[in-house]
């Protein structure tokens, strides 16, 4: 390991708990290791080290990918997505049924008796109010911080004293709505 570059090191601590301690706290491969382990002692000791992730034995090949799933991610910068936000909603949309991800919406605009809803790659205009929309969504993570507007707070950058700023668009906040938005943003972390 002293001379290759390591990808991915699945190990067992069980047997020399101290010795592969400290060897990994020594060549500083945190970010590479992954323990399975039945003791959960081993899991803590491994957050202290700050290693990729930990199996408890017998894990199941599910299980498996997600490790691998949360590594990928790692090393690609992406943000892992929430599992309820990997939901889907379903839209009459065209005269046909849509189904949008959740994660997938950075808004949702008021328009007279319908909703606009905005993804990366579409709109969806639907015949629906606010209030139909809204209880349709986990309000976790989507917050109406206007009477025109609810806003997917995974999609949030920063906020003024009256606007919220997305990645791709400054939504109105409202007065009424600053310390419920507040609340709401930082309890995400």
């Amino acid at each position: 390991m002293q001379y290759e570059s390591t990808d991915l090191v699945l190990i067992d601590p069980s047997e020399n708990e101290d010795k592969i301690f400290k060897f990994i706290e020594q060549y500083g491969i945190q970010k590479q290791v992954v323990f399975t382990s039945k003791k959960s002692t081993h899991a803590v000791k491994g957050f202290e080290l700050g290693i990729l992730d930990f199996l408890p034995k017998p894990f199941t090949l599910g299980r498996f990918e997600l490790t691998m799933e949360r590594i990928e991610q790692k090393r690609l910068g992406i943000k892992p997505v929430n599992p309820e936000l990997k939901k889907s909603v379903e839209v009459k949309c065209n005269l046909k049924t849509e189904k949008i991800t959740l994660s997938a919406i950075q808004w949702i605009e008021a328009m007279g008796d319908y909703v606009k809803i905005v993804t990366s790659k579409n709109k969806y205009i639907v015949l629906s109010s606010m209030k139909g929309i809204q209880q349709r969504i986990p309000e976790k993570h989507f917050f109406r911080c206007h009477k025109s507007y609810i806003i997917n707070l995974e999609e949030v950058i920063n906020f003024s004293q009256s606007t919220v700023f997305l990645k791709n668009k400054s939504i109105p906040l409202s007065r009424t709505k600053k310390e419920g938005f507040k609340t709401a943003w930082s309890s995400r972390y």
